[in-house]
């Protein structure tokens, strides 16, 4: 049988555009309106009450995204083509697998999150007064049964409701947040409102994915048989530990240096930095929202053996990356003294020149992210694992050694310099796996 050529007029390029903006405008709205609930805690609470507050969800972020095996890539990698060909019992087979993988995942994450927080709950600067709601907050983040639905909605092109889920937290902690102003909550009360936001995640996108799989008739009968851990395709478990070492990896780099300016120079600082992260967030999730919209497309690509084409989306999407981010680094140095000075507390001033480093460095890090995707769409995850070990590494030993060299400027200077660093080994590595594949596609004389 064989395989027919692709057609070039299939508007890729259009359809990740497309794609990136759905979630990049839910995620921008997301993280502006996190920003106004970050600006109304910064006002119902001290400094350091916020830096306790947000440490305590790093560390449940840590801890959950740790056990996690991301089965939403392993969803579109070997289920693009029994979707795509109809075959619903290799599909569903598939389905039962990731949610098991889900099962375990959540199971893993509240014995290693209950575990560690009563070690390091006196790091975290939360008094004995909120011990109870801290603890139920680990356990209701470990209850995180949302990637194989977002795996589901990723694969059939429904970023349109993964955009409206991405709104789902910040209006369940805006609400509360406000309802903590008027009835005079404290840092309890905040605690709550974040572990009801984090159950509100773990309704609202199963229900999103059900309906889409229902719509589609791939549901029938789906649940005729309980999820399991056997493989239903071959290599796909190294698939998922090298998948899940990645995520890992990643999550160090995403919540590892809001834990470690806590623990370094304090809960007060933590709420500084974190603020800033928070504002740098606006481009760094548009860099990871790229990978979950490029890669289902260069797999389709891959798929029909149209990798040139693949390497061609990967470096314009890097160089857009890298010019956007660049602007954004730009307009913060200019426009953000004055608008953190007039958005916040006198206590918060300090927010400004960190957002500005951490803007540069979301900026670097942006330009490297398209290749995570095409790393992984070439069948290199092994190469993705080793780029990001090697860039967050270089990140944390930065920030270790900076914090305590320059203090305050230290932590912002690190993300920079690991950032730089990151995407000079990333781009290499990929130039690599790039001239493999055109020396491999490339006829002989």
């Amino acid at each position: 049988m064989t395989m027919a050529a692709p057609n070039r007029s299939d508007g890729t390029v259009s359809r990740i555009l497309k794609n990136m903006g759905l979630l990049f405008g839910g995620k921008t709205s997301a993280v502006l309106i996190g920003l106004v609930v970050l600006g109304i805690a910064a006002r119902a609470l001290t400094v350091e009450e916020l830096g306790s507050l947000l440490l305590l969800h790093a560390f449940v972020a840590l801890v959950t995204g740790v056990a996690s095996f991301k089965s939403w890539q392993a969803l579109i990698q070997y289920g693009t083509r029994p979707s795509k060909d109809g075959d619903l019992p290799r599909f569903q087979r598939l389905l039962r697998f990731t949610i098991g993988l889900d099962l375990l995942a959540a199971l893993v994450a509240a014995i290693l999150s209950v575990s560690a927080f009563l070690v390091i709950r006196t790091t975290l600067g939360l008094p004995d007064s909120v011990f109870g709601l801290a603890l139920v907050h680990c356990l209701v983040s470990a209850a995180n049964l949302r990637s194989t639905p977002l795996g589901v909605l990723r694969l059939h092109d429904r970023f349109d409701l993964i955009s409206l889920y991405d709104q789902v937290v910040p209006f369940v902690r805006l609400v509360g947040a406000i309802a903590g102003v008027l009835i005079g909550g404290g840092l309890g009360w905040f605690i709550g409102v974040w572990a009801v936001a984090a159950a509100a995640t773990n309704i609202v996108m199963p229900a999103l994915a059900l309906r889409e799989l229902r719509r589609r008739g791939e549901d029938k009968g789906l649940f005729s048989a309980a999820p399991t851990l056997k493989a239903p395709e071959e290599g796909i478990w190294r698939f998922v530990w090298m998948s899940n070492i990645d995520a890992t990896i990643s999550l160090f780099d995403k919540q590892m240096p809001t834990m470690l300016s806590g623990v370094l120079l304090g809960p007060a600082f933590a709420a500084l930095f974190k603020i800033a992260r928070d504002i740098s967030d606006v481009f760094a999730k548009a860099a990871r929202l790229l990978n979950q919209v490029l890669y289902p497309e260069l797999v389709r690509l891959m798929t029909d053996g149209d990798s040139a084409r693949s390497v061609r989306i990967i470096l314009y999407t890097s160089l857009s990356l890298l010019a956007v981010g660049s602007g954004v680094a730009v307009l913060i140095r200019i426009f953000g003294p004055a608008l953190f000075s007039v958005a916040l507390e006198p206590a918060y001033q300090g927010v400004a020149p960190i957002a500005t480093l951490l803007v540069v460095a979301a900026a670097l890090m942006g330009a490297a992210a398209p290749v995570y995707s095409g790393l992984y769409a070439l069948g290199r995850p092994g190469r993705a694992v080793l780029a990001r070990a090697v860039t967050v590494a270089l990140t944390l030993m930065s920030f270790v050694i900076l914090a305590n060299t320059f203090g305050p400027s230290g932590p912002g200077r690190a993300m920079v310099l690991g950032a730089a660093l990151g995407l000079v080994v990333t781009s290499a590595i990929a130039m690599s796996q790039m001239s493999n594949v055109r020396s491999a596609q490339t006829p002989p004389s």
